[in-house]
């Protein structure tokens, strides 16, 4: 855990995510990811001297059953509220709309319910488990699909719920993702989703395999490129949430440049 929690430190303190009397709503979807990120902050939070909270939530898709118990019994371990959503969402964009292309539907649907669900709950923030090479496979996306450069931002403030997005796990390798979820032994859910594994998004990992057989640490690389804005100028378009002082917002390492 603790290459884990150094990553959850380094985002955080470098995008200023997390401060005192925030209340954070972890969206879990049952995967490695979501689960390290709902574990590691916990535990962030006893030694980062930052007073904050943390919940999990879970939507349930409702396109098969599937056996919670583990999952539940581990959060009630380790003293972590999750909550499990039933939701039609899985049902809707499959059975009643027929989505050929269904991800993007099902992502807007899935984020309308955590957004309310977070707001519900009397949190701030939604934390949200994507690890480095997600940052990087969506930039490759962006790139060859869309014809720009773009990936998601590590904060994203959603003016419209007043709630921020922050995902701490953004220079959090993938492969250390699987051998730590291995080591804790995490309740993994399998994917409930009929398209898992089926996507554009597995042809950038395949890319992504192709850069490593010839060029070193690809990966490395290409999350330098696009976090070091002072060259690149992507993650300082952030959309941020106000803040109190104008004087505050020119120390903070985000501002725009």
């Amino acid at each position: 855990m603790k290459r884990v929690l150094g990553c959850i430190r380094r985002a955080d303190e470098r995008y200023d995510m997390i401060r005192d009397g925030d209340s954070i709503c972890v969206g879990v979807s049952g995967g490695k990811d979501s689960l390290l990120l709902l574990y590691g902050l916990k535990l962030y939070r006893m030694f980062s001297k930052k007073d904050f909270s943390v919940c999990g939530v879970m939507l349930s898709l409702g396109l098969v059953e599937q056996d919670h118990t583990a999952l539940l019994d581990w959060a009630a371990a380790n003293d972590i509220r999750l909550d499990i959503i039933n939701t039609d969402i899985g049902d809707v964009v499959f059975n009643v709309r027929g989505e050929k292309n269904p991800c993007a539907l099902c992502a807007k649907f899935r984020r309308g319910a955590l957004n309310t669900a977070a707001v519900e709950r009397g949190c701030n923030l939604i934390a949200l488990g994507h690890n480095r090479e997600d940052v990087l496979e969506t930039f490759l996306l962006s790139l060859f699909y869309e014809s720009r450069l773009n990936t998601f931002a590590p904060v994203t403030y959603m003016d419209r719920m007043d709630v921020t997005i922050i995902r701490p796990l953004v220079f959090f390798p993938e492969k250390e993702a699987v051998s730590a979820a291995r080591r804790l032994q995490l309740p993994v859910q399998k994917a409930n989703c009929p398209v898992a594994g089926h996507t554009k998004r597995e042809d950038m990992k395949a890319l992504l395999a192709d850069f490593r057989r010839i060029v070193p640490d690809p990966e490395v690389r290409l999350i330098n490129a696009i976090s070091q804005t002072h060259k690149y100028g992507m993650w300082d378009r952030m959309k941020l949430p106000p803040r109190d002082h104008e004087t505050d917002l020119e120390d903070r390492p985000w501002k725009r440049i």
